[in-house]
């Protein structure tokens, strides 16, 4: 708004201008915030946001008179907190924040310089009173939303983020229609950021359901009638037929692996939303790992079209130059699409957040149809924020969610009460997609002794707790054709080349023996005819049992994993809480443990021996119930991956050498685009010192291996020295000894 009243003279012209943005940020935000009853709420919000411009050192700064325009957003935050109802309160706040971010409420003592909302209310404002001689609004708020009648004190903190969503969202996309109406017709056309052109949910329902009877309902198919495709129909069904006829909003789809449930979450989705209409307005499917994300995208992109599928996640990149690509990428900001496929971080992390670059989308997350896949690796230590932030979205905001997963939690107790089940027959499913034989090993190998029994088979993956553990084990193996090493110190694209060899090996019944970390237990279709895990988690042994006879076209005795321990690995206290409680698990259900009793009585345990503390480690909750929560403190501590590592480059190949030659070029949101390419040549590097020695980071920075990409920056690092890069297995090396150090 700031700069797009540059283009105008001061007075009559910029004042004009900036009451129609008043109206019209009043309008879309009002509009915005009826799908969550705050329509009077959201129109108050938008009138009010921007009238501290009307100050005549604005005004001045307009005309270029001054180098600044002083502080805008606070003036009509203070004159609703004036009003003294909480209600006019809550929009006082979002206002406050709507460039900056929300602020943390503070109280009575906090003064006029401290950053506080509480501090910003008591803060002298250069004089805006020009807008009163221009609107003569009366406040009548007639209706409080139905969310806020809750006694929950929770519920203010979250209405507050989603009120706050609707008028950033809204005056964002004001003036990005501003900024496009200034340009010449020729390049508006050329560059017009259009946000419409995805396909109606109605239009791709129509079109999964043709997808559907063609690959699965016809029986003139070549798999019509094979075993697992007639359980594949049989789930598939059921979740269609809930979808058009269901009326709950808490929904599980235990689908034991192979049983297609990324086909069957995305038959009911579309069935539900196109039959509840108004009522559902996008699908949004929750996804843990970025591996996962990829390849369920590309399944929903066979089924509905590339351009309907929007992709949010760090490095998910899309081409400017074409119209779907920017289309695409601007629903990222605002999830403005019907289908938007993202991540845990992502997801929860914006339900807790202060910035206005998370907020933005919330608003559209009402009224959506939310799918949690691998719905137990929700962390455990931000185990109940999440699962509150579910059931406000479900109970409060229109939301149906559905927790999808082979390995279902025992979440019923969090949610109040039970969830329906769509999986039909759940028993006779997992009796059929059973296909391996469990052989629990826990006598301690020595690495050397499992590298040895290990190098004897002709096809086997090897998962193992650390990345330490997995680099001293390939190096324990003897030199074979086909042994492999998978890891995080693998940029992404090294390990996407890897995975492609390791598949051919697999088709052509090649020698292939796969050491990896449990990266490799999700999103990554492999089929081995022997696995074996190390001791953790029963959700993790059951993921990594889904890479062996995973087609099932071998016996299941001839299947097997084995679950081993270790000599010499100290597994840190949460692997080591998660592989006892296992452990009690594998006396009690013996050959029955993909079976979901056995699940729910591990997870059950395993909430229960972590306490109430260990499910909210952060004590977020107890800070979102306070009378005036912190919501900045709120945003900084709700961290689902404690990820204190440094980015690396790696210029890995050709294209990985260009687009570091680019970004040389560019910093800032220039480089904001290419930043996200280099995401799959990038590896993360921990900068935590342990026991008084240097992070691995360090080491690698004293050394002169790796420097900042830009002077002054630490946005990205590049290794400038490859001989520290195994190309041929290990990937970045971490073993610098300590003292080493480059000398001039």
């Amino acid at each position: 708004m700031m700069e797009y009243l540059g283009h105008y003279n001061a007075g009559t012209g910029a004042k004009q201008l900036l009451k129609e943005h008043l109206d019209h940020v009043a309008s879309l935000a009002a509009q915005f915030a009826a799908s969550f009853d705050a329509e009077e709420l959201g129109e108050i919000a938008g009138r009010y946001h921007d009238v501290g411009k009307y100050s005549a050192r604005f005004q001045e700064y307009l005309r270029g008179g001054r180098s600044s325009g002083g502080d805008h957003s606070t003036g009509g935050a203070q004159l609703l907190y004036q009003k003294r109802q909480l209600l006019l309160c809550l929009a006082a706040w979002a206002i406050a924040g709507h460039h900056g971010g929300l602020p943390d409420f503070g109280g009575a003592f906090d003064g006029e310089g401290s950053a506080t909302f509480c501090g910003r209310m008591r803060k002298p404002l250069p004089d805006f009173s020009a807008w009163q001689e221009d609107e003569h609004m009366s406040i009548a708020l007639s209706h409080v939303p139905a969310c806020l009648k809750s006694s929950d004190i929770y519920q203010l903190q979250f209405f507050t983020r989603m009120l706050f969503s609707c008028l950033v969202d809204a005056d964002f996309l004001d003036t990005e229609v501003f900024y496009q109406s200034c340009l010449p017709e020729a390049e508006q056309t050329a560059g017009a950021k259009s946000r419409h052109g995805f396909d109606t949910l109605e239009e791709l329902k129509r079109r999964l359901d043709e997808m559907v009877s063609t690959r699965f309902f016809d029986e003139r198919g070549e798999r019509y009638h094979e075993p697992i495709n007639v359980h594949r129909r049989e789930i598939l069904r059921a979740c269609l037929r809930e979808g058009d006829e269901g009326a709950e909003h808490l929904y599980r789809l235990t689908v034991p692996t192979g049983g297609g449930k990324t086909v069957a979450s995305l038959g009911f989705a579309l069935h539900r939303a196109v039959r509840m209409d108004s009522e559902v307005q996008r699908i949004i499917y929750v996804i843990p790992y970025t591996s996962i994300i990829e390849q369920n995208a590309r399944v929903f992109q066979d089924f509905l079209g590339e351009k309907n599928v929007v992709v949010h996640y760090a490095n998910a990149s899309y081409d400017d130059e074409r119209e779907d690509g920017r289309r695409q990428r601007l629903a990222t900001e605002n999830w403005d699409a019907p289908i938007i496929v993202t991540t845990n971080v992502q997801f929860f992390s914006s339900l807790y957040a202060s910035r206005t670059s998370q907020c933005r989308k919330l608003h559209n997350i009402v009224h959506s149809l939310i799918i949690f896949d691998e719905a137990q690796m929700i962390p455990l230590n931000f185990l109940k924020p999440c699962v509150t932030a579910i059931r406000t979205l479900v109970e409060h905001y229109g939301c149906t969610a559905v927790l999808c997963t082979a390995t279902q939690p025992a979440l019923g107790p969090f949610f109040g009460g039970s969830m329906k089940e769509l999986c039909p027959h759940g028993e006779e499913q997992f009796r059929f997609f059973s296909r391996v034989t469990f052989d629990v090993c826990l006598d301690r190998y020595a690495p050397e002794a499992l590298a040895e029994e290990v190098a004897g088979k002709m096809q086997v993956l090897v998962v193992v707790n650390s990345k330490r553990m997995a680099r001293q084990l390939y190096e324990a193996m003897p030199e074979q054709e086909g042994t492999f090493h998978l890891s995080t110190n693998l940029c992404p694209m090294h390990r996407t080349r890897v995975l492609h060899e390791i598949r051919a090996r697999l088709k052509d019944k090649k020698p292939c023996r796969v050491i990896s970390t449990s990266l490799i237990e999700a999103g990554v279709d492999l089929d081995f005819p022997l696995v074996y895990r190390e001791l953790t988690g029963l959700d993790s042994i059951l993921q990594a049992a889904g890479r062996c006879n995973r087609e099932g076209k071998r016996p299941r005795e001839d299947s097997i994993v084995t679950v081993f321990r270790l000599e010499g690995n100290k597994m840190p206290f949460e692997l080591d809480r998660r592989g006892k409680v296992a452990d009690s698990i594998f006396d009690r259900y013996a050959a029955r443990l993909s079976h979901p009793d056995a699940v729910e009585a591990y997870f059950r345990e395993l909430y229960d021996i972590s306490g109430e503390m260990a499910l909210d480690r952060k004590e977020i909750l107890k800070l979102c119930r306070q009378k005036m929560p912190p919501l900045k403190e709120i945003d900084q501590k709700f961290q689902l991956i404690d990820d204190r590592s440094v980015p690396v480059f790696i210029p890995f190949d050709e294209e990985a050498r260009d687009i570091l030659q680019q970004l040389k070029e560019y910093q800032g949101d220039d480089g904001r685009t290419l930043l996200r390419r280099a995401g799959v040549y990038t590896v993360g590097v921990q900068n935590v010192s342990h026991e008084g020695r240097p992070s691995p980071f360090q080491r690698l920075f004293d050394a002169g291996v790796v420097v900042p990409l830009w002077e002054e920056s630490t946005a990205l690092f590049v290794l400038v020295d490859m001989s520290w890069y195994d190309e041929d297995a290990l990937g970045l090396k971490l073993d610098i000894p300590d003292g080493q150090a480059v000398v001039f």
